[in-house]
């Protein structure tokens, strides 16, 4: 016989005591049996489970009141700390005229606005200090400028002092008897003169150098000359405007003041020729004419060196004409300031002793020492002359 399970109704074999499906008993009073003991397992459950529920509430609650005291006794004491410095705020806010949030923020508008008014001032005082301190840089740069000015000018001034505390003062002896425009004519061309041995390297001697104009001359014959111990240069009245006749006195001058021979005599007749070819060549140099209107010397012939015989009177007329005409040529083929400036120079290395016994050759290779990559033309001008170096 077969058995039906009371729960899943499924058939079992009679004398099984549970289902083999759903495990229930079936034997009806083990049923009832395990109905009452499920009962009372679902009741001790129930019980304990609302014992369990009832003291977890409790628990949860008794924590929610415990904190929420706790976040309560903090907020107290939060507000209490808090409390002093709003306070502060507002009671210096109240004092400030702050009672309102309009209030509050109408401050912070003006504060800005003062802010920016001052920030603005600010700007424009660094902008006018900027553009002040580059003008005062200008001017420092300008002053400095001028001081430097101010500097080279004295300097300058120092040294044309100097230049005309040493340059000779023209003055006319009581003799001269001259008309204004005549002594006037004569103190120009003269300065102009003194410019040009400036220029030469002349620094002069100091003192006055007087001009004698004379209507009768001591000397017969004479035109002019130069008396050295008292610095007078003595000119027929004849001659008063001929700019040639004093320049070539006032030279003897300027040539002599290197120092002169210890005597007059013959020995020394080529240091003398030498000295008054100068004393002609540069006047006529100055005034660009190789021909004085004056005595009979041309600087433009080409007499030799062999005509001067070794005495005074052969090399101040002879010596004078043919040693200015090789200085002329000079003067051609190296221009006017080179060739002045080369002999003029040359002039005050020279000693008088050098050309005691050479015709005055030594004269010509101071020349050419100075003058060295012309020094082969040059050589050729005195050579061709008959003058052996």
């Amino acid at each position: 016989m077969m058995t039906e399970c009371q729960r899943c109704h499924a058939t079992n074999p009679d004398g099984k005591r549970f289902c083999s499906d759903c495990g229930a008993p079936l034997d009806q009073t083990l049923a009832v049996a395990s109905q009452m003991v499920d009962a009372s397992v679902r009741a001790q459950v129930q019980s304990i489970l609302t014992e369990h529920y009832k003291d977890q509430k409790m628990v949860e609650l008794e924590t929610t009141q415990a904190i929420a005291v706790r976040f309560s006794e903090w907020g107290k004491l939060l507000g209490f700390f808090l409390g002093i410095p709003v306070a502060v705020l507002l009671l210096t806010l109240a004092a400030l005229g702050i009672k309102t949030y309009s209030d509050f923020v109408g401050q912070i508008r003006k504060a800005q606005t003062d802010v920016a008014t001052a920030l603005k001032s600010a700007q424009d005082n660094a902008a006018k200090l900027k553009t002040d301190g580059e003008t005062l840089a200008k001017e420092y740069d300008n002053l400095r400028t001028r001081f430097r000015d101010t500097s080279d000018i004295a300097a300058q001034v120092e040294t044309l002092s100097k230049r005309v505390d040493t340059i000779e003062k023209l003055g006319f002896a009581p003799s001269s008897k001259i008309s204004a425009s005549t002594k006037h004519q004569i103190e120009t061309s003269f300065a102009k003169y003194q410019q040009y041995l400036n220029g030469l390297g002349y620094r002069g001697t100091g003192g006055s150098i007087e001009v004698d104009i004379r209507e009768r001359m001591e000397v017969a014959g004479a035109i002019a000359y130069y008396e050295p111990d008292k610095r007078r240069m003595v000119i027929d009245s004849k001659y008063a405007k001929d700019d040639t006749v004093l320049y070539r006195e006032y030279m003897h001058h300027v040539l002599y003041s290197a120092g002169q021979p210890s005597s007059s005599t013959d020995e020394f007749w080529a240091y003398y020729s030498i000295e008054s070819a100068l004393a002609w060549y540069l006047p006529c140099s100055f005034v660009g004419n190789p021909k004085p209107s004056v005595g009979s010397w041309d600087l433009t012939k080409r007499r030799s060196f062999r005509e001067i015989r070794p005495e005074i009177s052969s090399a101040m007329v002879d010596g004078t004409e043919i040693r200015g005409s090789a200085f002329w040529e000079m003067r051609q083929l190296l221009g006017p300031q080179v060739a002045d400036k080369l002999l003029f120079d040359s002039w005050f290395k020279l000693r008088p002793a050098d050309v005691v016994k050479d015709r005055g050759a030594s004269f010509v290779k101071l020349v050419l020492e100075s003058d060295k990559p012309n020094a082969s033309k040059i050589r050729a001008i005195f050579e061709r002359r008959g003058l052996a170096l």
